[in-house]
């Protein structure tokens, strides 16, 4: 049997056919939606800070609004691309919500400012802290005077969570918008990674920090068009090399080759790194070496100046009043059991803390799961219908 024959079975059985796979890689998030049937739409929000952030919308006028935001170094994207029958896009669409999906400042949707250039350092002075405290305020706010809608529900996986508590503590006002907040792979106490990569960042955490400053490197770039044709050649069913591409994600992640449609990692690899600021990669390795949950330390002198006092101030987890409802796994190398337990007795309105029944399940499990809508979004979408009613 030959090789393109078995492909475009298996693309077929998880939701897109292997003829599809280099066109999804290249399509943006709107292409991707209208290509498999679904409305779209683009819009612009500009933070109180000038920087200029596409929104996605999959439109049902009326419906219960459902707000996605995406993790580190990814986009919109990651909640659509695996296709109709797996993305959480889609079903929630299916269902009747009104989907709008957010793009972090930095990724390769929201590059533009009203007054700096992205080629200039001065753009890239953020971390996830002023994607908590500007990106999802602005986000809500157009949201809501949209729709119409006094409250949605936001779901956000890891980094996605980690902005979540930074804007429901600093500007906690924010809390009565929310009608359920649905943390998946939730991340901010990151005592137990496991992941290599992070372990080897924080270990030389210094070091790294004062390489990128006297490099000039102030930002990680999205996929261009020579890597996304790379990881078409290397990445693909068949490639000698794929176990390397899909090895990457299990360092980071946790192993799972049972969940990770190998098909479609050119797609993932066309999508994703989506671009992101190294100040938001340094701040998480600060939150790990230091094993505590607080803003970022720009040293002792800048703290000073900045926070008033000479260490980071932390951020007040007692202040988020939203209804939180948090999904982790097992063999979750980034956002550890025992890290998830510990968040969970630092919120004060935890309504459910669900572990995934598969024990093998990894922190990306969350966006790219082959089974990840009956392993999880059944679990999300019961305790939305019940904040509902």
């Amino acid at each position: 049997m030959k090789l393109s024959f078995i492909l475009v079975l298996i693309g077929g059985v998880l939701g897109v056919a292997c003829d599809d796979i280099l066109e999804d890689s290249r399509l943006t998030t709107t292409e991707l939606l209208r290509k498999y049937g679904y409305p779209a739409e683009t819009h612009i929000v500009t933070t109180n800070d000038g920087y200029m952030l596409e929104l996605h919308r999959i439109p049902n006028p009326g419906g219960q609004v459902a707000f996605l935001m995406h993790g580190m170094l990814s986009s919109s994207a990651d909640w659509i691309l695996m296709g109709p029958n797996v993305g959480l896009g889609y079903m929630l669409h299916d269902l009747g919500y009104d989907v709008w999906m957010g793009n972090a400042r930095g990724n390769r949707y929201s590059r533009r400012h009203t007054n700096l250039n992205p080629n200039l350092s001065a753009f890239w002075a953020f971390s996830w802290h002023e994607i908590g405290v500007s990106d999802l305020p602005a986000n809500i706010d157009y949201i809501v005077q949209h729709t119409g809608r006094s409250q949605i529900h936001y779901i956000g996986h890891s980094q996605g969570t980690t902005v979540f508590w930074v804007m429901a503590s600093e500007v906690p006002q924010y809390n009565s918008r929310i009608l359920s907040m649905q943390a998946l792979a939730p991340a901010a106490y990151m005592h137990h990674t496991r992941s290599p990569y992070v372990n080897g960042l924080v270990m030389w955490l210094t070091s790294t920090t004062m390489a990128l400053q006297v490099m000039g490197v102030h930002d990680f770039a999205p996929t261009d068009q020579m890597n996304r044709v790379g990881g078409q050649d290397q990445c693909r069913d068949g490639a000698p090399t794929q176990s390397m591409c899909y090895n990457e994600i299990f360092l980071l992640a946790g192993y799972n080759s049972a969940e990770l449609n190998t098909t479609m990692l050119p797609v993932i690899n066309g999508h994703s790194p989506a671009g992101a600021s190294t100040r938001q990669m340094i701040h998480f390795g600060q939150v790990t070496r230091h094993r505590i949950f607080r803003q970022y330390d720009h040293g002792p002198a800048m703290n000073q100046i900045i926070y008033g006092q000479l260490v980071p101030p932390l951020y007040n987890l007692h202040l988020i009043s939203s209804p939180v409802f948090l999904y982790h796994s097992f063999n979750d190398w980034l956002a550890a059991p025992e890290d998830v337990d510990l968040l969970h007795r630092r919120l004060p309105n935890v309504r459910v803390k669900h572990l995934v029944s598969m024990m093998e399940f990894n922190h990306l499990d969350f966006v790219w799961a082959i089974n990840q809508r009956t392993l999880l979004h059944e679990h999300v979408i019961r305790n939305m219908r019940a904040m509902e009613n």
